[in-house]
């Protein structure tokens, strides 16, 4: 009687210790089974945020080709603006030649390195250079150095000097420029302004110095017959 009552106490126990362990994998399956599921809300938005940024580039790689494809023939070009870039960016470094100079040359004059007339000439001649260069570069910025336009006589590409003394190009259709005869003159016409109806940048285009491959081009983009030389 004993030992029935062992054998069925040992059968209920494995059973209970199988049941047990059933009931522990069933939760651990269900995980693994919604980890597995896709996530239809993630890859909703991971192809939204592809298609947006697919659209803001298409652009900008349909103007690199457009650009690329489009032949520019060279109609203007101003010999000088080599040496005009050059001059450019040399006049930040009288400033700081200035700046350093001037407190220098004081100090040793009160120490009576050397006299006060000699600190006096040595910040007139830094000042002058500074504001001639300054007032060079001034005069010379947006000074347009290239033309170029395509083949229809459409588009016009402007290669000009920004402030720094590096090249900028711009392209503009022919049809958004200023017409000569619609710009005030010029300064002791050193220059003619070129204008555009987009924004109001003014380039200045030194004509009669620079020269010029295409007057029958030149004339048509720009509105006014010009004297040849």
């Amino acid at each position: 009687m004993l030992r029935t009552f062992r054998f069925l106490h040992g059968v209920c126990s494995k059973n209970g210790s199988v049941i047990s362990s059933q009931t522990h994998r069933q939760p651990l399956l269900f995980m693994q089974q919604n980890i597995n599921k896709p996530s239809f809300g993630g890859l909703a938005q991971h192809c939204s945020t592809k298609s947006a940024l697919a659209k803001t580039e298409q652009p900008a790689r349909n103007e690199e080709k457009e650009t690329k494809a489009t032949n520019w023939n060279t109609i203007y070009h101003l010999p000088s603006i080599m040496l005009t870039a050059s001059l450019k960016r040399l006049k930040f470094y009288p400033m700081v030649f200035t700046g350093i100079s001037v407190p220098v040359s004081i100090g040793l004059a009160y120490f009576n390195i050397w006299s006060m007339t000699t600190a006096e000439i040595v910040g007139a001649i830094g000042l002058t250079t500074s504001l001639t260069f300054s007032l060079f570069g001034l005069i010379t910025d947006n000074l347009v150095g290239f033309v170029y336009c395509d083949d229809r006589l459409s588009k016009v590409k402007i290669s000009f000097l920004d402030a720094k003394g590096k090249r900028q190009n711009r392209i503009y259709s022919v049809d958004d420029l200023v017409s000569r005869t619609e710009l005030p003159k010029s300064f002791l016409k050193l220059y003619f302004p070129v204008k555009n109806h987009e924004n109001g940048d003014v380039y200045k285009l030194v004509h009669q110095y620079g020269e010029i491959y295409d007057i029958h081009a030149f004339n048509k983009i720009f509105g006014r017959e010009i004297d040849t030389k």
